[in-house]
């Protein structure tokens, strides 16, 4: 007589408690991978912001302003078609002193299409009054097309929002001290010769996360660019302040260097 083969099969308790250990270490490595992925991300943009400060003084020195854009406008062919992003001719960083385009786009930019543009607000010294700014002359909003791709001049004020603002900037928005000699002009503005070395050159919101109300929400990043070369994670709620002009950590206001970083 062949003897039995005892065949044991798992009983539902153990399956059931293998699947809970699976679900709790499931539940802790993804939380963990999404946060590496985004440091990995972020390192990516401060690299890239990096590149852009060096071109940025490249330029400077050869034509002694700072370039109106970093990557440039849309450009069209024969007034309808357009320019894919890495064919412009008119660029101000590109192609001259950055060769590869992906240096102007985030890995966290979804738009990845050469062509798509966005005409975005932007603004200019007052005709009548150059020490202050607009965004309106002669009753017309003043608009820059853009490249979706880039972000480096422009950003989405919350990612997926649609909605795009100006983060390169010559100009920023004037705001009038209490100085004893009269409200003055931000002196942290590229528009200027010798502006501080802290001075804000724009910041990449890709990275941004919002609340249910579409605003920065508490630990939320933008990655900053400063003029001396530092790019670094800075809470997107400051950023959001210092462009409606209440940014509570200003303590500058005697000098008018709001668009420094403390």
């Amino acid at each position: 007589m062949r003897d039995r083969i005892n065949i044991r099969a798992f009983t539902m308790v153990e399956m059931l408690t293998v699947i809970a250990i699976i679900a709790v270490l499931a539940a802790i490595i993804f939380p963990v991978a999404a946060t590496v992925r985004e440091q990995a991300r972020r390192t990516t943009t401060m690299s890239n912001l990096h590149q852009i400060q060096v071109a940025l003084k490249m330029y400077k020195q050869d034509n002694r302003v700072y370039p109106e854009a970093l990557l440039g406008y849309v450009e069209l062919i024969n007034n309808s078609q357009v320019t894919p992003a890495d064919r412009i001719r008119g660029g101000f960083l590109y192609q001259a002193y950055i060769r590869d385009i992906n240096i102007f786009r985030s890995p966290n930019n979804p738009v990845n299409d050469k062509t798509s543009w966005k005409a975005v607000e932007v603004l200019l010294p007052d005709p009548n009054n150059p020490s202050q700014r607009v965004n309106e002359i002669n009753g017309a909003l003043v608009t820059r097309p853009y490249y979706l791709l880039d972000s480096m001049d422009i950003g989405p004020t919350c990612p997926g929002s649609g909605v795009y603002e100006q983060h390169y900037s010559l100009y920023r928005p004037y705001l009038p001290t209490n100085n004893t000699a009269g409200p003055l002009d931000d002196m942290c503005q590229l528009q200027y010769n010798l502006p501080p070395e802290n001075t804000i050159v724009t910041w990449v919101s890709d990275h941004r996360s919002c609340d249910s109300s579409g605003q920065p929400a508490p630990g939320s990043k933008d990655i900053v660019l400063l003029l001396s070369g530092t790019a670094k994670p800075v809470d997107s709620r400051i950023i959001k302040q210092k462009m409606t002009g209440n940014d509570p950590n200003f303590s500058n206001a005697g000098q008018n260097r709001f668009w420094c970083l403390d």
